[in-house]
């Protein structure tokens, strides 16, 4: 995959210190996973064409240019190449990525090609509207930041996989689009809380209205209390509570990892219900749960 990546970049960037901007932040990806949802999709629904891996870099780039511009938008994530130099060049950089990913899919010879574009744009749109929300921090429920997740992240997840099934079937699978979105949910609820412990992100200090701080704010015990008034002071969790163990056992305590991994488990079980209902043999059934 990552070689029909560079290829595709190679062919349509003549400038080369952008060329080299681009290909060294492919580089930094060491695994594919909504480029993998794609072919595992397209598998599941009976493709056997090799057309498959070139919409699945396709979609890998896309992947890649959103979180980098994720990352400028949030200001975090500093260890990343693209947040080491001049903001200008790597936004410019993610931009020309996505239009790239874009320019694939209308290389593609499927007879289904226009739908899948039409599809792949649709998500795009979807997870804009979804780091939109994000990005204005207004969001008082956590009924509120679960949509806005399934809106941010699940739309990528739907986009990898429903575009995969897409140019197996030829049909875009409701079933598909709507798993995706748990599936979406889960892994950003696990996102959340490792982020939560993360020196290079900005979650806690920008007092980012996530799923924890919500849950926090709600304050069922003394240590929901604690950490929130932390949370509001200007100290790293090292300069609060002397050393990581000290501060996972205070939310421990608090009740946030409990609901953190019910919500977690609520979304994979609602995932796992709907790819059962999914028309495909049953061994295809339990190689999407196994690898989802």
């Amino acid at each position: 995959m990552i070689c029909s990546l560079k290829a595709a970049v190679s062919s349509y960037i003549t400038n080369k210190e952008l060329l080299h901007l681009i290909l060294s932040f492919s580089e930094t990806k060491k695994t594919f996973p909504f480029g993998q949802l794609t072919h595992l999709h397209y598998t599941a629904f009976g493709g056997e064409e090799k057309e498959i891996i070139h919409l699945s870099a396709a979609v890998e780039l896309l992947a890649l240019s959103f979180d980098i511009l994720d990352d400028l938008e949030d200001l975090d994530n500093y260890e990343e190449p693209w947040m080491k130099i001049n903001p200008s060049l790597s936004l410019n950089a993610a931009t020309a990525m996505y239009t790239i990913s874009l320019q694939m899919l209308h290389e593609l010879s499927s007879v289904h090609k226009w739908k899948i574009i039409s599809t792949f744009q649709r998500f795009a749109l979807q997870a804009m509207e979804g780091q939109h929300a994000d990005l204005q921090n207004e969001i008082a429920t956590e009924e509120e930041c679960i949509s806005m997740i399934e809106k941010k992240s699940g739309s990528l997840i739907a986009l990898a996989s429903v575009t995969g099934a897409m140019l197996a079937a030829g049909e875009e699978l409701t079933c598909v689009e709507h798993y995706s979105y748990q599936i979406g949910l889960a892994a950003q609820i696990e996102n959340d809380y490792r982020d939560l412990f993360h020196e290079h992100k900005n979650d806690l200090s920008a007092q980012k209205k996530s799923l924890p701080l919500l849950f926090l704010k709600r304050g069922f015990n003394e240590h929901a209390k604690e950490l929130t008034d932390f949370i509001s002071s200007s100290e790293t969790f090292i300069e609060h509570y002397g050393s990581i163990d000290a501060f996972k056992s205070k939310l421990l305590q608090s009740g946030v990892v409990h609901y953190l991994n019910v919500m977690k488990q609520i979304a994979i079980q609602k995932a796992s219900t709907l790819i059962a209902e999914l028309p495909l043999p049953q061994n295809q059934i339990e190689l999407l749960k196994s690898q989802l």
